[in-house]
C-alpha cells in the first residue's frame, strides 16, 4: 500500500505557477513541466534573460544542454544554477537567503520532486523582481491568469517574510524589505488599475446595450 501523503495544494500550485510564470521568457530550453525542468537549462536561460551581465554567456556556457537521463550532469547544473541564484542574493542584492527556502537539489535530481522545484524557481522569482529589468517582468506577471498572478504575488510575499531572517545586516534587511515591498505594491497597483478597466468596459457595455 502506498503510504505517501498527497502534497498541499498551495505547494504544487506554486510549482505548477511558477512553470506558467517561466514560459512568458520563451527559453530555447522546454519549460511546460518538471520533467523538462530537472535538467536546469531552461531555468539557467530565464536568469541569462534577468540580469545578462550577471549571468552572462561565459556562466551560461557552463551549463550543459546535452543531458538526457544523465543525473550527474542534471545535478551539476542544478548546482550550478543554484550557486549562481545564492550569489546574485549575496553580492548583488546584499542579502543572505533563508536556510528553508533553499531547495533539496537531490529530491529535484532524482525524484522532479515539484515542491522542490516550486522552491528554486521561486528563488528565480526573487532576482526577477529584483533585478534593473523589474519593472518589464512585473509586467509580464500582470498578462498572467489572475489565479497564476495570485499565486505568484503570495511567493512574493513568502519571500518578503523569509528571505529577511538570515541577512548579515539589518541595512540590507530593511533594504531587500523595501526592494520586495514596491514590487509586490505595483504588482497590486497594476492589478487594481486592471480591474478599474475591466469595470469600465462593463459600464460602457451596458450603455451601448441600453442604447441600442
Amino acid at each position: 500500500m502506498d503510504e505517501t501523503q498527497p502534497l498541499p495544494p498551495s505547494e504544487l500550485q506554486l510549482c505548477d505557477s511558477l512553470i506558467i510564470w517561466l514560459q512568458t521568457f520563451n527559453t530555447a530550453a522546454p519549460c511546460q513541466d518538471v520533467k523538462q525542468l530537472t535538467n536546469g537549462v531552461a531555468m539557467a536561460q530565464v536568469l541569462h534573460q534577468i540580469d545578462v551581465a550577471w549571468f552572462n554567456e561565459s556562466w551560461l556556457s557552463r551549463i550543459k544542454e546535452d543531458v538526457g537521463d544523465n543525473w550527474r550532469i542534471k545535478a551539476s547544473n542544478l548546482k550550478k544554477v543554484l550557486q549562481g541564484i545564492m550569489s546574485y542574493y549575496s553580492e548583488f542584492l546584499g542579502q543572505q537567503i533563508s536556510e528553508e527556502l533553499i531547495p533539496d537539489l537531490n529530491q529535484i535530481t532524482e525524484c522532479s520532486d515539484p515542491v522542490e522545484l516550486g522552491r528554486l524557481l521561486q528563488l528565480i522569482l526573487g532576482c526577477a523582481v529584483n533585478c534593473e529589468k523589474k519593472q518589464e517582468h512585473i509586467k509580464n506577471i500582470m498578462t498572467l491568469e489572475e489565479s497564476v498572478q495570485h499565486v505568484v504575488m503570495t511567493a512574493i510575499q513568502e519571500l518578503m517574510s523569509k528571505e529577511v531572517l538570515s541577512s548579515p545586516t539589518n541595512d540590507a534587511v530593511g533594504e531587500l524589505e523595501q526592494q520586495l515591498k514596491r514590487a509586490l505594491e505595483e504588482l497590486q497597483e497594476a492589478q487594481a488599475e486592471k480591474e478599474e478597466l475591466r469595470q469600465r468596459c462593463q459600464e460602457l457595455d451596458l450603455q451601448v446595450g441600453k442604447e441600442t
